[in-house]
């Protein structure tokens, strides 16, 4: 099975400007030395005649400029958003001060005070939790599904 069959039809007609994309492709493999002036001129004829898809991908198949070209490129992983950050961020700031405040009383009070910044942590960290959690189940599992359906259009129109 030709690795190009995932993405297209092999009798689909080719024309000039695809020919002279692939043509580039069989130098590029000239100039990296893959293959010689002669096996170049070959493949040039092999590829001006070509009238198909198929018909193009023999005298490329073995070229590793036309396989990277071809292969499916994994979109790159989405990392944190930057607003989870943020919110990890602001969220640390009321909870940073109360615990603060918290110790320097107890400290002072030499203990037996109530453990009130919970008050403050749990809302939060629930809220943050929650949010946080449909991020990574929700929005970026779609997100994903968004930006592989776009490659694959991507791939499609070539």
């Amino acid at each position: 099975m030709s690795s190009l069959e995932r993405y297209g039809d092999r009798t689909m007609r080719i024309g000039n400007p695809e020919r002279g994309a692939l043509t580039e492709i069989l130098r590029a493999a000239v100039d990296q030395g893959y293959i010689d002036l002669d096996e170049y001129e070959k493949r040039v004829d092999v590829l001006l005649a070509a009238q198909t898809v198929g018909d193009a991908e023999v005298v490329l198949a073995d070229l590793p400029a036309y396989q990277r070209l071809i292969e499916p490129a994994e979109p790159e992983k989405l990392g944190t958003p930057d607003w989870i950050k943020w919110m990890w961020f602001g969220f640390s700031i009321p909870i940073g001060i109360n615990l603060g405040v918290w110790l320097v009383v107890e400290a002072l009070t030499e203990g037996s005070i109530y453990f009130w910044p919970i008050w403050v942590m749990v809302p939060l960290l629930v809220v943050g939790i929650a949010l946080t959690g449909a991020e990574r189940g929700i929005m970026r599992p779609a997100e994903e599904r968004k930006r592989k359906e776009r490659l694959r259009r991507k791939r499609n129109q070539r």
